[in-house]
């Protein structure tokens, strides 16, 4: 209930058309704590669980359900070492992996990887892994390694699945529904897919089978199922109502308006003029106005000459020059003394 009203509170969350609900007051069933009545009851939620996530079907593609019946039923009924079976072919790999893909998280890049695996390969390379595990049966870590390197597009978590298929009874698969469970106690804590974490998950769910007397298979189903439940559920936001009114902030009444400050009559826009009225003001006026009566008021610079001023001549006048003559002729006194 706080985490609807909080992501509710939050802005960031008003940009989807949807938000989830928790419901925190149900607890999960731990592996050490549940019961046999209740393990098969989640049991039994699982062909509804597997309707709930199929999408709308596609023309020439198999169905979520059908490929849910290849995994746990046919596949294990033909390719089981109770079959007689050595190896898979390239064609069960897809499918299975088509499955993987479907049943969690939708990697559409990892079945064009698988694709281009040769037949040839993949017979191979599971009846070499297959051998030796019937030899070592312990050793998961080398049959995983086995079935994920010479494959393209295939893992440690998909290298799983074909061992659980091929051993149904004793190998589940590598599934982060059954880790989560198992493991984790239903915490959400992200697996690292390797050999060592693969052994636990073999080992628990060995406990669990010989506790509650149940299947590999079984358990797989009730972990996804368990898993499932506790995710946040999608709800659609309820569409507001629209009111009517228009955007922005609504106008106010006539008596909740403040009131407008009363005018002066008489008194124009701008700066009031100066004290002592308006023949004070002019003068002040004038008294800033530039020196130069040539100059436009406003401009800076040197002042433009005015016309009615005489330029001086700029050749030396007739007397100066008789005068600057007489001054050459008179000889000039010797600035030196002369020696006594």
């Amino acid at each position: 209930m706080l985490r609807t009203i909080a992501s509710s509170l939050n802005p960031l969350s008003r940009k989807s058309d949807i938000h989830s609900q928790v419901d925190e007051e149900t607890e999960m069933a731990t592996p050490q704590t549940i019961s046999n009545a209740e393990f098969k009851e989640a049991l039994g939620r699982y062909p509804a669980l597997i309707k709930k996530l199929e999408k709308a079907p596609k023309p020439d593609v198999p169905t979520l359900e059908e490929l849910d019946k290849y995994r746990y039923v046919d596949g294990p009924a033909h390719f089981s070492k109770k079959s007689g079976a050595v190896a898979f072919g390239l064609e069960e790999v897809q499918k299975l992996v088509d499955w993987k893909l479907r049943h969690g998280t939708y990697h559409p890049s990892i079945s064009k990887f698988v694709g281009k695996n040769s037949n040839e390969l993949v017979k191979s390379t599971t009846f070499d892994a297959f051998a030796h595990y019937a030899k070592s049966p312990s050793d998961i870590a080398t049959v995983i390694k086995k079935l994920a390197e010479p494959l393209k597009g295939v893992g440690p978590a998909t290298a799983s699945l074909l061992l659980a298929v091929y051993d149904p009874d004793h190998v589940p698969f590598f599934s982060d529904e059954i880790y989560r469970w198992l493991v984790g106690g239903g915490d959400k804590i992200v697996p690292k897919y390797s050999p060592s974490e693969f052994e636990t998950i073999i080992s628990k769910t060995k406990a669990l089978s010989n506790r509650l007397n149940v299947t590999p298979i079984q358990i797989e189903k009730v972990a996804f199922v368990l898993i499932q439940e506790t995710k946040p559920v999608l709800v659609p936001r309820t569409p507001k109502v629209p009111s009517g009114l228009g955007r922005g902030r609504p106008r106010l009444a006539e008596h909740e308006k403040k009131a407008k400050k009363p005018t002066v009559p008489g008194r124009g826009r701008g700066r009031p003029l100066a004290v002592g009225g308006p023949k004070k003001a002019a003068a002040t006026k004038a008294s800033k106005a530039p020196k130069a009566a040539g100059a436009p008021a406003g401009k800076r610079g040197r002042p433009k000459a005015r016309e009615d001023v005489a330029e001086e001549p700029t050749s030396t006048p007739a007397k100066k020059r008789k005068a600057d003559d007489e001054d050459e002729e008179t000889p000039r006194r010797s600035a030196k003394k002369g020696k006594a």
